[in-house]
């Protein structure tokens, strides 16, 4: 009986990983933000089990995602250099602040702050009017701006490297500060402030999760996180999430509602980084996904 009881939850784990994973794969999220909270909460996972088994699971995703953007060619491989790298120095800043600021305050400010662009993205105000203005606008025109271009998807868009820089420094701050993962702020950055088509966005966004993925999954490898026997069945629902995620976005093409969906992944990415607060306050365990 309680064999049998282990291997229905197996099976429960199975078939949300495929929807987290390809809800992930084709936002740009991922889906780490959402699946570490049903974990814990829904299947009783301990913190660090919870995570070191979506790390596994994400390696092999977000490569699976990545092989099929490099073959589309939608990856952008320097504005996802300018971001993670960063991103990177910024994680850390982050992780040594969290000793003078009030991170459980911030936290909270940052949960409900995603929950309203989420919400704005998905049922927005007035339809949107593109203007030649604005701050960003200058921004992207001053100084070490270039432009970018597509040439298989025949896209072009300007960017600052600065600013895509700072801004991606920015985001590995709220990483280490907030425990949480980047990638849910970085997709929509690119495509609301630095107007990179989505899919443009998404995938590099993507590319970004191999490198943080197997950085992660190392890590909670060593400090003995990561248990074979309980994060197979998400390793192999990931995949076949990552494989029908790509499937659904070839055979969509140029997905319409992309950014009523990241407005989606940033509500539902809200609600996940409440539920992280909450479980924190719990248990007294910060951690990141």
């Amino acid at each position: 009986m309680p064999g049998a009881r282990l291997h229905m939850e197996e099976l429960f784990i199975f078939f949300i990983g495929i929807l987290v994973s390809a809800f992930g794969t084709v936002i740009g999220f991922g889906g780490g933000v959402f699946m570490v909270p049903i974990l814990i909460i829904f299947f009783g996972y301990n913190i660090e089990i919870a995570i070191g088994s979506t790390m596994a699971a994400l390696v092999p995703a977000s490569f699976i995602a990545s092989m099929f953007n490099l073959r589309d060619k939608t990856i952008d491989y320097l504005v996802g250099t300018l971001i993670q790298l960063p991103a990177i120095v910024g994680t850390v800043l982050g992780a040594f602040m969290v000793a003078f600021l009030p991170v459980f305050k911030l936290q909270l400010i940052f949960a409900l702050f995603v929950i309203s662009v989420g919400f704005a993205m998905v049922i927005p105000s007035k339809k949107e009017v593109t203007t030649h203005g604005g701050m960003m606008y200058r921004m992207r025109r001053v100084p070490t701006t270039f432009i970018r271009k597509n040439k298989a998807k025949h896209l072009a868009y300007r960017l600052n490297g600065g600013v895509v820089s700072t801004l991606g420094f920015a985001s590995g701050i709220m990483a280490g500060l907030f425990g949480i993962g980047g990638g849910f702020v970085q997709t929509p950055m690119m495509i609301k402030l630095f107007r990179i088509p989505p899919q443009i966005a998404t995938s590099t966004s993507l590319f970004i999760l191999v490198i943080t993925s197997f950085t992660g999954f190392i890590t909670h490898f060593l400090l003995g996180n990561v248990l074979w026997s309980r994060c197979l069945p998400l390793i192999a629902a990931f995949a076949l999430g990552a494989l029908g995620g790509n499937l659904y976005k070839r055979t969509r093409g140029k997905i319409s509602n992309m950014e009523k969906l990241i407005g989606i992944g940033l509500f539902l990415a809200g609600i996940g980084v409440l539920l992280n607060l909450a479980i924190k306050s719990e248990v007294g365990v910060g951690f990141s996904f």
